[in-house]
């Protein structure tokens, strides 16, 4: 029985972290792949952002899950709380770190070009 909990409770702490990070992807993304490009789409915003981002954010979340597993001596209602508190402060610190670094890059350039405009 702890076996399939414990089954359970990693695969939806996947399923959050992989959450948490395409949430963090997902903020300002269509801005990032317009940034600085005036001949086309970054599409590295899609095919490497995103399951970068994603990936991370399972590690991390799976990471905090699995590291205090090693101390636990028993199930515990105590034991499992606190691994879910670490948890929520690793992906509250992931998802600032995402949002961080997104920070830091150029704004967008505008889509028009004012000297085409006929007056």
């Amino acid at each position: 029985m702890r076996e399939r909990v414990e089954a359970l409770s990693g695969t939806g702490v996947a399923l959050a972290g992989g959450f948490v990070g395409l949430l963090g992807w997902a903020a300002d993304a269509e801005l990032r792949a317009r940034a600085g490009f005036e001949t086309g789409p970054d599409w590295s915003v899609l095919y490497a952002e995103l399951p970068l981002t994603v990936l991370v954010g399972v590690v991390a979340a799976l990471s905090a899950w699995l590291l205090p597993r090693r101390w636990m001596i028993g199930p515990s209602v105590v034991g499992y709380a606190g691994r879910v508190t670490l948890v929520a402060i690793a992906l509250a610190g992931f998802w600032l770190a995402v949002q961080g670094w997104y920070a830091g890059l150029p704004e967008s350039v505008p889509d028009h070009k004012p000297w085409l405009q006929c007056r």
